[in-house]
């Protein structure tokens, strides 16, 4: 009968340690299971976190500008045309620059031109003048490249309240900074 004892201990003996097996090879599934879930939501929610940033950033981002010579008889002036080819339009709009020099020692005016609201379309904002006027699509502007002092620095808020500011170099970014307008 001992014998029979010393041959169930050993069977329960190993199926205890089958079932301790069985459940470390589980509980390592299962750890490698929620790495991978954990891995799959971070790549899901930074995926979703780019989808809201673009989506905050379509409208600003449709907002362009660019130095141009407007042709008249007796000599150039200097203007920066400015084109909201989004579907809204932005508010609050600060543009400057600063006094700047052409390539022949002139100077070109400072501009500080302002506008609580700009819709749709192509505008001309002109040294001499503090309002974006409207352009007319034939209207002949000589865009003016590698002249980064007459760059200026725009500041708007879009159709959803965000405010942003393009800087000379042309980065947009978030802009924290109230527009007085």
């Amino acid at each position: 009968m001992d014998i029979l004892v010393d041959i169930a201990e050993v069977v329960g003996a190993l199926a205890t340690a089958m079932a301790l097996l069985f459940i470390a090879k589980a509980t390592s599934h299962s750890r490698q299971t929620l790495e991978e879930s954990q891995r799959m939501r971070r790549i899901e929610t930074e995926r979703d976190d780019r989808a809201i940033a673009a989506e905050e950033r379509r409208q600003a981002s449709r907002i362009a500008f660019w130095p141009v010579k407007l042709p008249t008889e007796d000599q150039a002036k200097w203007g920066i045309e400015l084109v909201n080819t989004s579907e809204a339009s932005i508010y609050d709009l600060e543009v400057v620059r600063n006094l700047g020099k052409t390539k022949n020692g002139g100077e070109v005016s400072a501009i500080k031109a302002t506008a609580k609201t700009l819709p749709p379309g192509q505008y001309l904002i002109r040294d001499e003048s503090r309002w974006p006027t409207h352009c007319d699509m034939q209207q002949v502007l000589e865009r003016v490249t590698n002249v980064p002092d007459r760059i200026p620095t725009v500041r708007f808020a879009d159709s959803d309240g965000r405010r942003w500011v393009r800087n000379p170099d042309g980065r947009l970014e978030r802009d924290e900074q109230p527009v007085d307008v």
